[in-house]
């Protein structure tokens, strides 16, 4: 018979297996290229505060082996019709600043446009650092101001375009940081980067006078009172989100693998909001209410505050 020690080292070995080589596979998908008419497309729903969403990308290479353990995107059409797993491809848009020039000529009054970037992916895949359509996307920004651009991200490659942001006094860096424990992070999304490398990006950009903005979205097991205090020092603002900020109430999120690896992994229920909740009353007493938002109101806070639109409840 094989003990229980014996089972649990060969499971750790497995999983330490296991992320090494996811590690590596987000680099490895290679883009296809792309064009589009329209990369400015109405935002509704969990987006209510804005008026566009805009995604330089489609699919994302973080996504398999990372977030897509848990990603509600994997469950929409765009997931599950696309003829391959999701975070197995990407869609380049090559022309996406031709085509956001053209978007923003076409609409009236541009600085009333309210722009999350992006919705649906990460507009810093790693085909980024070569292809630099997002870094194209923030120029047309420059050149065509609007009221407001959130940029959501959890990629450093960000920090390449600091130049642009730091003269978009409307642009909003918003940083994904599920966690601040790095052995969480490298056991449910390994390919995504670490919890270091982040915090450093986000200290860099507040440094260069950019806004930042961390989103706990959804938030993974961590050391609440550590947690609150690196958010509290590196963000101007937070958002603390769960797995049932997935636009259907954990639905979609019940039907990715995030289940069974946070039972395997020993991280017990995945439904239990309690740690989060506990963030984000500690978050509120550091930072004040102003400041803390959460899930769907947290993340239209900055667009209801630019549009004067009442937050819904």
């Amino acid at each position: 018979m094989v003990s229980t020690d014996t089972r649990r080292t060969s499971t750790a070995a497995h999983l330490a297996s296991a992320v090494r080589s996811r590690e590596r596979s987000a680099e490895a998908i290679e883009p296809k290229l792309v064009r589009s008419t329209r990369v400015l497309n109405q935002a509704y729903g969990f987006m209510y505060a804005f008026t566009h969403t805009l995604n330089p990308y489609m699919g994302c290479a973080f996504g398999e082996n990372g977030c897509g353990v848990y990603c509600y995107v994997a469950e929409l059409p765009i997931g599950l019709y696309a003829g391959k797993r999701w975070g197995t491809w990407v869609k380049a848009k090559v022309n996406a600043a031709e085509s956001l020039r053209r978007n923003l000529s076409a609409i009236g009054k541009p600085s009333s446009v309210r722009v999350f970037m992006s919705s649906a992916t990460d507009p810093y895949q790693p085909a980024e650092a070569r292809l630099r359509i997002t870094r194209s996307v923030l120029e047309v920004f420059a050149e065509c101001p609007v009221d407001l651009l959130v940029v959501q991200t959890r990629s450093p490659l960000v920090e390449h375009d600091f130049d642009i942001l730091e003269r978009l006094p409307f642009a909003w860096l918003s940083m994904t940081l599920e966690t601040d424990d790095d052995s969480v992070r490298r056991t449910l999304t390994p390919t995504c980067p670490s919890v270091e490398r982040r915090l450093e990006t986000m200290r860099r950009a507040r440094e260069s006078g950019i806004k930042v903005q961390a989103t706990v979205s959804p938030m993974l097991p961590a050391n609440v009172d550590r947690f609150a205090a690196l958010l509290g020092e590196n963000a101007d603002r937070v958002v603390v989100d769960t797995f049932f900020g997935d636009g259907i109430n954990g639905g979609r999120t019940g039907r990715r693998p995030l289940p069974g690896v946070f039972r395997a992994s020993g991280f017990g229920d995945w439904r239990d909001i309690s740690s989060a909740r506990s963030l984000h009353e500690i978050l509120q007493a550091r930072l004040g209410p102003e400041r803390v938002g959460w899930s769907r109101e947290g993340f239209n806070a900055v667009a209801v505050a630019a549009s004067k639109i009442p937050a819904r409840s």
